[in-house]
Formats: structure tokens, sequence, C-alpha cells
């Protein structure tokens, strides 16, 4: 796909006026300037002259250029400029349809037989080097661009050069060669949305985050709503060690994009480390919405919620996690811990109220933590080691009750589920 600029430099080119070779046989102009290719009329000569058969061949070509079959006017300008060579309009016009039809290798064919005939046509020199762009030959577009911009720096095709320049940089990768012409460029089209975007990511590649900031500032105020612009306006406060700028940036995009995952992720690890807990985990859960099988999430979110003190919700996600991953040892050692915390909790509980209504309370943990098979289980470990049987054996039958658990076999069991 062509690129944005490469559109523009071609499309001047295809627009310039033109001179035929061998003296005026049109007015300036046989490239389209919006409407087509060629004019939309053809120059009517007075009765009694004979009009020349490579005028009608020229003629038909036109004409089957304006009705669309473009296939059969090139095989006519062909005809036409074996016949007539030294033509220079109708070359144009013929190198003009195949550089819209793509046809680059023929075009640029046609193209430096009309440089050879005008070596300082600027609009021949930019229509070569983009043809040259598009065939792949970078260093030549760098050097026909290079050629019209040092001659004419201040003028329409020295804009349309350093466009081209620019983008045949990009194509070279020389982005230390590019950022100068670029910043240039941005002085002739200080709006352009596409050069200052170009401009700033070229500036952050190049360490250049001061510079960056420049460019983006004005574009951040007249385009507030767009999602690039923001993204490089939070990259570079974040390079600038503008922190809580970048993070207001991020928050703007998580605003028009609540699951933009580069934006929840920046933010996770920002609220992360300036110890807002709370916030970290609505950016990891905005995370897991768009990636709900992703393990690593639901572990940052599980040791975020035990960090809060929500042992319930850490479980849940602990439960999740060593689905995907029940090798996980150190993991089924945290969870181990948790589920003992909370489990402790229950058992003051029960032995603070007098209260023994184990099931109610089985029905209470239900809205705590999907795991209470698992918290019951560390209960009921406890009450063996703590030589209260009859509670662990009250807690065994509500768990095969439950079947959360098929069998309860003993203390010693019971204790490594709970591991």
């Amino acid at each position: 796909m062509k690129s944005h600029f490469l559109i523009l430099v071609l499309a001047a080119a295809l627009a310039a006026p033109v001179m035929a070779r061998g003296g005026a046989v049109e007015p300036a102009s046989s490239a389209a300037s919006g409407g087509g290719i060629v004019p939309d009329h053809d120059i009517q000569y007075a009765r009694g002259i004979t009009v020349p058969s490579w005028k009608k061949e020229w003629d038909r070509a036109r004409d089957l250029y304006r009705r669309g079959k473009t296939g059969q006017a090139l095989v006519q300008y062909e005809l036409l400029l074996q016949k007539k060579k030294n033509i220079d309009e109708a070359r144009w016009e013929f190198a003009s349809v195949l550089i819209q039809q793509h046809r680059w290798s023929r075009a640029g064919k046609e193209l430096d037989i009309l440089v050879s005939h005008e070596p300082d046509n600027h609009k021949y020199l930019l229509a070569r080097a983009g043809v040259a762009l598009e065939e792949g030959h970078a260093e030549e577009a760098v050097k026909l661009y290079g050629l019209v911009y040092q001659e004419n720096p201040e003028g329409r095709d020295g804009v349309d050069a350093l466009t081209g320049l620019v983008e045949a940089l990009d194509r070279q990768g020389n982005s230390k060669a590019e950022l100068p012409l670029l910043e240039t460029l941005l002085l002739r089209k200080p709006d352009e949305p596409v050069l200052i975007k170009r401009g700033a990511a070229l500036a952050l590649e190049l360490g250049q985050p001061a510079k960056a900031l420049t460019m983006l500032q004005k574009a951040a105020r007249t385009r507030p709503d767009d999602i690039e612009v923001l993204r490089l306006l939070a990259r570079t406060e974040e390079r600038l060690g503008h922190g809580d700028l970048a993070a207001a940036c991020w928050q703007k995009l998580v605003g028009r994009n609540p699951v933009d995952e580069k934006a929840n992720s920046w933010l996770a690890s920002y609220y992360e480390k300036a110890g807002n807990l709370s916030m970290a985990l609505i950016h990891v859960e905005r995370l897991l919405k768009s990636d709900p099988v992703n393990a690593d999430l639901m572990l940052k979110a599980a040791r975020l919620d035990r960090r809060l003190g929500r042992p319930g919700r850490a479980l849940d996600y602990y439960m999740l996690y060593l689905e995907l991953r029940p090798d996980d040892t150190l993991v089924r050692i945290e969870r181990s811990q948790i589920r003992k915390g909370l489990a402790m909790e229950l058992i003051a509980l029960i032995d603070g109220s007098g209260q023994r209504n184990l099931e109610r309370l089985w029905q209470d943990l239900a809205r705590i933590t999907r795991d209470r098979s698992g918290v019951f289980t560390s209960m009921a470990a406890w009450f063996r080691l703590h030589n209260r049987p009859m509670a662990a054996v009250e807690i065994e039958k509500i768990l095969r009750r439950s079947s959360s658990l098929a069998v309860i076999p003993g203390a010693r069991i019971v204790g490594n589920r709970a591991q």
C-alpha cells in the first residue's frame, strides 16, 4: 500500500503543467488537476485544416481513457508513441495512466525518456523519484528528490521534493537524516497531523523526547481525540519523567476504549509502583476482560487482592490460575497461606461467639469466595491438629455433602489438601 507521503508526491507531479517537445500542441496542463489524467476536451481544428493521423490517434486514446477503458487507452497511447516519439505531452499522459494503474516498471521507462528530453523538468523528476520509490529503489529516489529540492527549496516543487525525500529516507531506515528534513517540512506544513505524528515518533526513536513534546503539544490541543497523538504524548511524557502527565494521557485513552491493552497495562504497572493497588487492580481486571485465560494476569490480580486484604477474591483468582498451571508449587503455597488465614478468622468467629452453626457459615462463605472447600479443609486440618476432632468431623460432613471433596479419609490427607 502506498504511503500517504508518496500519494501526495505523485498527485502533485501528475497535476503539474508540461510543455510538449517540438512545439505546443495543447495548452499546458495535460495531467489532471483533480478531474483526470487527460483534458476534458480535445483541441478542435478549423474547417479546411487536415487533422494529422497521429492527432486522431491521440484523441482516440484520450477518449478511451475518459470512458473508463484504461487498458485500451494504454494500447492506443503505445501505438501513437511508436509513430510519433517526440510528443512529450502524450508520453506524459501515457506515463500518468501507467502510474495510476501501478505499472511502475513501464512507467519508469517512459519517465526516463521524458527526463532525457528535459533533465531539469521537476515534474518529470518528481514522478520518476516516486516510481523509483515504489519499485524499491530508495537510493535513486533520494538522489532525484534531493536534486529537485536543492534546485528549488522554497517553491511548490521544493515542498513536494522534501515530502518525497522524507519518505525515501524513511524507506532506507535513515532516521538521523530524516528527522531534520521532516522538521523543515513541518515549518511548511505546520498543521499536517501525519507529519506531526511521524516527527514525534522519530524524535522519540532518536532519544529526543523534548523535541517530540514540542511537536505534539499543538496537535494535542487541536486534535484532542486523536488516539495516536495521545499515545505518542503518553510515551513522551513518560520518557521525560512526567509520570503523572503520562498517566493522564493513558487514562484518556482508557476513557475512549476501556479495554485498550497498552493503556491498561501501563496504568496497572504505574499504579502498583505508586502504591495505589486498588487502581492497579482495576486495570488488571480490564485486561482480563479482553484476555480471560491469561494466567499471568490472574496471578497478578490474585496477589493484588491479597495485598488489599481481600482473601476471598484472591482465592478465586488463585483457583483460576492453578487450573491453567497446576504444577506451580510456589503459588500453591501462597494459596495455602491465604486459606489458612481465612480459616483462622472463621475459627475465631466461631469460638468468640459460641456459634456452632457450621452450615450457616458454609452458606455465608459463598459470598466471600468460590474456594469454600479449600478454606473449610484448612479449618478441619486445624481442628484435628489441635485435638478438636468433633469440629473437624462436622466440617468434613459438610464437605462430603457439598460434593466439593468425594472423600476425606483422614487428618493427614486433609492437612495435605490444605497445602
